[in-house]
């Protein structure tokens, strides 16, 4: 287990939010896979520590923002800590994130739309320099797992964005960056 002090510039704190609400159980329910450890299945945002007690994150309310390291930390039921081993890759992630630092958030998921959403700021932020993501992108999932009928939230929601839902559209999510634990140097939880 890792304490707050111990944090570098660089890691990506993966969070179970502590707000309930029906968007954030939605986004938690379309990541989650089958025989997957529980902490894993509860990950539902995403942002990049950046040294001296700040995170960038991407939010529904402000778009990509600033934010204290103790707020973002507080704001979670726990938080997973993923360590990247490659100092040339994190320079230029942190660079490309605090460009972003103003842009809206992607309400679409939808790639080459206007602004970011969490696990999107951190697969832009993560490219070498010939502009290939770090991170894979995977096919996205809006379907229950048990039901495999696409979540009913997630019906709705796009009803009033009146757009087609991006099931399949390659994209990210939280939960499908954990799970490509070969990337990471460490991945631990934060006390």
């Amino acid at each position: 287990m890792l304490k707050i002090t111990d944090l570098k510039k660089g890691d990506i704190i993966f969070q179970c939010l502590n707000e309930v609400n029906d968007f954030n159980d939605a986004v938690t329910c379309s990541g989650a896979t089958r025989n997957v450890d529980e902490l894993t299945n509860n990950i539902n945002h995403v942002g990049l520590y950046i040294g001296n007690n700040i995170v960038i994150e991407a939010t529904p309310k402000y778009g990509v923002i600033n934010q204290t390291l103790t707020h973002f930390i507080n704001a979670a039921q726990f938080n997973i800590i993923g360590r990247i081993d490659n100092l040339a890759l994190i320079e230029n992630a942190i660079k490309r994130a605090k460009k972003c630092i103003g842009l809206p958030y992607n309400p679409s998921f939808r790639p080459n739309t206007a602004g970011l959403y969490c696990s999107e700021l951190i697969t832009y932020a993560f490219r070498n320099e010939h502009n290939e993501s770090y991170f894979a992108l995977y096919p996205m999932n809006f379907r229950d797992l048990t039901t495999h009928q696409v979540l009913p939230y997630w019906i709705d929601y796009y009803h009033s964005l009146k757009e087609k839902i991006p099931e399949q559209q390659l994209g990210s999510h939280p939960q499908q960056l954990l799970r490509q634990t070969e990337l990471f140097k460490t991945i631990l939880t934060l006390e």
